[in-house]
């Protein structure tokens, strides 16, 4: 443009940021992911503003190293060691299976090979950002399905480096394709190598010695030197910008400088962030949500489709049924935001053309739109799911039997406790029960969990608590008192309302993460509610009154007044 002097570039900028405050205001109020409506404001701006505006492009580009940045630093691969088998050999499995699939669907449609195979690669993939924001709306990233997703999504995420390897192989003109993949892939290896050197060697000592002078303002600018810095020197071996600031990110996942370099990045990272996803949209052509609306709602239809079957067969092979598979089966259909940057770093490189781009970007958004109302009805799904397979053989083999079977009898029990749940809360009151020589039973869906039960000799009953023919297993009619704690909120209803009707004197102890959840379980008449970060809350205060001097009786009065201001009135007493 003529007319981009100093002046024209800061308008633009300000158009820009205006568009990304207006895609975040939408986005807030229709309780979608910021970066949805970041796009869909860029679209609506690109429907009327030139194209060919380079600067932005270039601050765009910073967004999209800071965005990779950070999702390399947010990845921790200790999440990975509880189910590391499963996330590793399972998320594998899902991206081949995948990918095969769709490519072979869009070679279907007229796609070209090189097209076909860089959209499946993108389709393939899910999206953290929004599998991890609805797991916490629901309380589920403790539960079985919740560990499961996520371990998938960080073995997804992790692939992004080997595929952006190999898109760059892919764009090499001229040569041997396998030859020019086996060098990129050589070439790979020494980057990590020197990238593990600066992360893990060098910028911890930077760091520590720039926190000398605790200048928040220096470790901001260490912080960009070395994401920036990795970029540009992984760019020289002929890699992406964003393949090296997401390696970046992650040699430093795990490290004890993570916290401190994305606490001074997030601010920056959010702006360039925004500019990224509004410049994303700006460059889409609009028009392709119009001509290709019926192809763009049948892929979308098929990504659902394909990814829930995979993800489903990937649960079976790996021994995980009912509930959790088919919640976290249809908790990942969705195409995940790292596609934006497969799709747009192929078009730079030439692989596909910006109407195919924009085709995956349409198709990325368009699911995402779709993924909280399709995880919503998940649980209604797997419900009538497992209602229909009480009386269908081959349903039930999968849905319910193959849990079923795999318990033992216990004998005949009378006057124990039912655990439903050996996590973090589960483990302490079974402890206690054991200490004091009280009879109780474990019910759980997690198969490391009732092997570690197992081992120190507690009965357990594998399987989802919510199933009637589980918990029946665990001879709740008979028992004093079941304490609920699993965190999964839809789970709690279910098996509060069945043990009521079957066994309508037994004792209900549950636990409530909010306090919407403590009225809730109180209007379902549960005996005792406990909520955890509460009665932290009331520790921490006792012993701050303690160390400031005041007397027991004055705790303790402070301590009912809480109690009596707070939803749950009433002390636990397990």
């Amino acid at each position: 443009m003529e007319i981009m002097g100093s002046l024209g570039l800061l308008n633009i900028i300000f158009i820009f940021l205006l568009a990304s405050f207006l895609g975040g205001l939408i986005a807030r109020i229709l309780k979608l992911q910021p970066f949805v409506g970041y796009i869909i404001v860029g679209i609506l701006f690109g429907s009327f503003l030139p194209k060919d505006l380079i600067e932005i492009d270039k601050l765009a580009e910073i967004g999209a190293i800071l965005l990779l940045f950070s999702l390399g630093l947010e990845l921790s691969l200790s999440k990975l060691q509880r189910i590391l088998k499963v996330a590793v050999w399972g998320g594998i499995i899902q991206l081949v299976f995948s990918s095969v699939i769709f490519f072979i669907i869009l070679l279907l449609f007229g796609f070209s090979q090189i097209v076909s195979l860089i959209l499946a690669i993108g389709f393939s993939l899910s999206s953290t950002a929004v599998v991890v924001k609805l797991l916490s709306e629901k309380g589920d990233l403790e539960s079985v399905h919740g560990e499961l997703m996520v371990g998938w999504l960080l073995v997804q995420d992790l692939a992004v480096l080997p595929i952006m390897i190999f898109l760059t192989s892919l764009s090499t003109r001229g040569g041997n394709w396998f030859l020019s993949l086996a060098l990129m892939s050589a070439k790979g290896f020494l980057i990590i190598g020197l990238v593990v050197l600066l992360g893990r060697l060098i910028l911890p000592y930077l760091i520590h010695k720039v926190a000398s002078f605790n200048s928040r303002e220096l470790l901001l600018l260490l912080s960009v030197i070395f994401a920036l810095g990795t970029a540009f020197l992984v760019n020289l071996f002929g890699f992406s910008f964003a393949l090296g600031a997401f390696l970046a990110g992650v040699v430093i996942s795990d490290s004890q400088e993570k916290h401190a370099v994305f606490a001074e990045t997030r601010s920056l990272r959010d702006l360039f962030v925004a500019l990224f996803f509004v410049t994303l949209g700006f460059s889409l052509i609009p028009s392709i949500f119009i001509k290709s609306s019926f192809l763009i709602l049948i892929l979308v239809l098929l990504i659902f489709l394909v990814k829930f079957l995979v993800f489903l067969l990937v649960n079976f092979t790996f021994g995980y049924y009912g509930k959790a598979a088919i919640i976290s089966s249809l908790g990942l259909t969705q195409v995940g935001e790292f596609s934006f940057i497969i799709f747009s770093q192929a078009n730079l490189l030439g692989l596909i053309s910006p109407e195919n781009a924009s085709l995956g970007i349409a198709v990325a958004l368009s699911s995402l739109i779709l993924s909280p109302i399709v995880f919503k009805h998940s649980y209604t799904l797997w419900k009538r799911l497992k209602l229909a397979a009480e009386n269908r053989p081959f349903l039930l083999k999968y849905i319910l039997s193959s849990e079923r079977n795999k318990n033992h009898n216990l004998g005949e029990l009378s006057g124990h406790i039912v655990v439903c749940g050996f996590g973090r809360v589960g483990k302490w009151v079974c402890k206690a029960l054991e200490s004091l020589g009280i009879d109780f039973v474990v019910v759980d869906y997690n198969e490391k969990a009732i092997r570690e039960a197992k081992e120190k000799g507690i009965k357990v009953v594998y399987g989802d608590a919510s199933d009637h023919e589980i918990i029946k297993q665990a001879q709740v009619a008979s028992s004093r008192c079941v304490v609920i704690a699993i965190p999964d909120k839809l789970a709690q209803e279910e098996l509060i309302t069945h043990i009521q009707t079957i066994s309508p004197n037994v004792k209900i102890f549950a636990r409530a993460h909010f306090d919407e959840d403590a009225v809730r379980l109180r209007f379902l008449r549960v005996d005792k509610v406990v909520q955890p970060e509460f009665e932290a809350a009331i520790g921490i205060v006792s012993s701050v009154l303690s160390a400031l001097g005041k007397s027991n009786p004055e705790i303790k009065s402070k301590i009912r007044d809480l109690r009596r201001s707070h939803t749950i009135s009433e002390e636990p007493s397990f």
